[in-house]
């Protein structure tokens, strides 16, 4: 899936890219004080979980690629001019596939804020700069087969759960904090916008064994990365759009979905 997630990456930027200049007055939440979005999420990113021991032997932490799909709702309000706030609710499945764990829709919940830092006005060249924080929370499960090996002095492979494993039901917690600095423009009806985030991943993997019982802290691989994206306002008062957005690096991601001002 990161494959294609990259590709289209890159076609999103390229088109992205010839809009930039924009030429009309930037309209993000500038037409009402309440905002509802739609929105779907796929990503891919490195992990990197703790080293452990475990009957005891000795394990190094691990780096596995993980993979997302979040289906939100977000609900945004303005409370003073430059600044609104915003809640998000839906549901998340995570897979990480070095760890055999491919697990079904979670409830999820979040929420950030976003701040205008500047804007300016001039019809000929409007933009606006502005950071937006967020964090999202799920925890999901899967039943998965928990089979720890190593290599004897023979060069034989054991079995530290024998005969060949263990069926567990592993459970992740996942948060995540991300952070954009940015500006958006004004093109007609589009609205592209781009910067650099900053994203954080804190999680926990429980595994309970008949041995004993793990709980390895999981963080991200890469912390910083850029984003590029657009709205395309669907009628003459601003007050719904499309939006598409991509970002790189620290996690090769893309969302989308629909804005509705009222």
């Amino acid at each position: 899936m990161m494959s294609t997630v990259k590709r289209f990456m890159l076609l999103l930027f390229l088109f992205a890219l010839p809009i930039v200049v924009p030429v009309e007055a930037a309209a993000y939440n500038e037409d009402g004080r309440i905002h509802f979005e739609a929105l779907f999420e796929v990503l891919d990113r490195d992990v990197t979980e703790e080293n452990t021991q475990f009957a005891g032997e000795n394990f190094p932490e691990t780096t596995a690629s993980a993979q997302s799909l979040r289906l939100l709702g977000k609900l945004s309000v303005r409370i003073v001019d430059p600044l609104e706030i915003y809640g998000l609710v839906g549901g998340s499945d995570l897979s990480i596939d070095d760890f055999g764990f491919d697990a079904d829709f979670g409830g999820a919940y979040g929420g950030g804020a976003r701040i205008v830092l500047f804007r300016e006005r001039n019809p000929r060249r409007p933009f606006q700069i502005f950071a937006d924080y967020r964090f999202l929370q799920f925890k999901v499960s899967d039943s998965v087969l928990f089979d720890p090996t190593i290599v004897d002095n023979s060069g034989n492979l054991v079995h530290l759960l024998p005969p060949s494993g263990e069926s567990v039901k592993e459970k992740i917690r996942w948060t995540e904090h991300t952070l954009k600095i940015g500006v958006m423009g004004r093109d007609y009806a589009f609205e592209p916008y781009g910067g650099i985030r900053f994203s954080f991943v804190k999680g926990k993997d429980h595994v309970p064994t008949s041995v004993q019982t793990l709980d390895l802290d999981l963080k991200q691989s890469d912390t910083f990365g850029i984003f590029l994206g657009t709205s395309y306002y669907l009628t003459p008062s601003d007050q719904a759009a499309l939006f598409i957005e991509g970002s790189l690096f620290d996690q090769y991601s893309l969302s989308g979905g629909i804005r509705v001002g009222f």
